[in-house]
């Protein structure tokens, strides 16, 4: 069967999974393989946000699990293994670390994340209004690219003279997936009232 060079899937807020964890609240937006369950820790990726509800919080365990992770709202600062202190800027700052080590939070927040196993790499970080982006390619045949929605904004992908428009609402969220190698260059735009409207989370599959 022919791949597609490209697949883009949208969920609503309402369409999205919200489940308890010890601090608050998490919604999961996207994980990998489709189907994997993350309580059985049975992922490859996985990208969240979560509600941090309680004013100190101890992260979950995630041994073998690389995390990127940003504030979307609310004050938050973290102790990475016990020595490293870090104060969170909403819609800015991204902290990039290993789900192994004890990280204990105070404050209380809205954040997004992003967690990597295996040979699998990735970012997260803010999406301005107005300032097309390029979305990642290079040494890997299949990529992934979730933008999860903070503000009500219009949004147009671009690739190999195709263009597909989006309407989002706050809280919702995209996922697109591409093959670099059939669908070239691949092109976001975003235009809202809000300065930053979106964040995004690229991941992509390391080549054996």
């Amino acid at each position: 069967m022919r791949e597609a060079p490209m697949t883009i899937s949208a969920k609503k807020k309402f369409e999205l999974h919200h489940s308890r964890w010890s601090g608050g609240i998490t919604t999961q937006l996207a994980i990998w393989p489709a189907g994997a369950d993350y309580a059985s820790r049975d992922f490859q990726w996985r990208i969240s946000s979560a509600v941090v509800e309680e004013e100190s919080s101890v992260f979950t365990h995630l041994p073998g699990v690389r995390r990127c992770l940003m504030t979307l709202s609310g004050e938050l600062s973290l102790v990475y293994d016990g020595t490293e202190k870090i104060h969170m800027t909403p819609l800015r700052d991204v902290f990039r670390f290993d789900g192994g080590k004890e990280t204990t939070s105070a404050g209380r927040c809205v954040d997004f994340n992003l967690m990597l196993c295996g040979g699998f790499r990735g970012d997260i970080g803010p999406l301005n209004a107005q300032i097309a982006v390029h979305l990642p390619s290079g040494d890997s045949d299949l990529f992934w690219y979730g933008i999860y929605f903070t503000a009500d904004a219009e949004a147009s992908v671009r690739y190999k003279g195709y263009r597909v428009d989006l309407s989002r609402n706050k809280g919702d969220f995209v996922l697109i997936t591409y093959r670099p190698a059939l669908c070239g260059a691949v092109t976001l735009s975003l235009s809202s009232e809000d300065e930053v409207p979106a964040v995004f989370a690229s991941v992509w599959r390391e080549k054996e």
